[in-house]
């Protein structure tokens, strides 16, 4: 599916309807583009690296803020006994001056906690249909975010932006995202210049902080994400991206050594 001509989002509440029964036939082609493309697919002795190139908004010292790319680059083995590997470039907020760090965990838990927000049985035990995926996250929302539509939409960014969750939920959580209010779509960029559908929604009760990802049409695998500043906020004036990244995918034969330990939880955050 070639990536339609979508013009720029209107605010106002016809036009918000239009583009959000628009995205939510994106996101339906998206799913079936997902189910019908291979995933990249590592054999035993062999790693799927998944590639973030990130510009995120940071605090330094003072109350002045800035932004700051790094890399993270995860390494998945093929062989589910050996431990998945972790490689970040911190860039100019590193604890330590050039820190790198690579560090190898089992499943991924390099910080205490799964890489993939959830265990590797909960994801197993997510239903695969849309409508049923955000049932799931409805019963599980306590109060938390701005809005329970809000929850969903993070719920389930979460997970894709990771870039490691198999076609099957992917193209479910496409279609949860298609039955979430406010959600629309525009052609967008990833952070290295791709372009591709950027799925995004506004949060009014967070002064119109607009949080998108980023998906190739021609294959449904997520390629980056955005978060566009609406109003001024956080020192940043508006229309400013606050967070940007790409993300490529690619099998290899090895991973680097470890030059730390894994920490427990509680430690560093992503």
């Amino acid at each position: 599916m070639a990536a339609a001509s979508l013009g720029v989002i209107v605010l106002g509440q016809t036009n918000i309807s239009i583009q959000s029964a628009h995205a939510a036939s994106l996101l339906r082609s998206a799913a079936e583009q997902t189910m019908a493309f291979s995933d990249p697919t590592p054999g035993r002795g062999e790693y799927l690296r998944v590639h973030t190139h990130a510009n995120w908004l940071v605090s330094g010292n003072t109350i002045e803020t800035h932004m700051n790319a790094q890399t993270i680059d995860v390494y998945v083995p093929g062989d589910p006994s050996r431990d998945w590997v972790l490689d970040r470039d911190w860039g100019s907020v590193a604890p330590r001056p050039g820190q790198k760090d690579t560090i190898h965990a089992p499943n991924g838990e390099f910080y205490g906690i799964p890489w993939t927000v959830i265990s590797d049985q909960e994801i197993q035990d997510l239903p695969r249909e849309g409508k049923a995926l955000i049932d799931h996250f409805n019963a599980q929302y306590q109060g938390g975010s701005a809005s329970r539509d809000e929850d969903n939409f993070v719920r389930i960014t979460d997970l894709l932006r990771t870039g490691l969750i198999s076609a099957d939920l992917r193209a479910g959580l496409y279609e949860a995202l298609a039955l979430i209010p406010g959600v629309n779509a525009s052609e967008q960029t990833n952070f290295d210049g791709k372009p591709g559908i950027a799925i995004g929604r506004s949060e009014p009760l967070r002064a119109g902080q607009r949080d998108e990802i980023i998906i190739d049409p021609a294959t449904g695998l997520v390629i980056g994400e955005r978060v566009v500043t609406t109003y001024a906020i956080f020192g940043v004036g508006a229309n400013n991206l606050i967070a940007h990244t790409a993300i490529d995918y690619s099998i290899v034969g090895s991973a680097p050594p470890a030059n730390q330990p894994a920490q427990e939880a509680g430690g560093p955050v992503k």
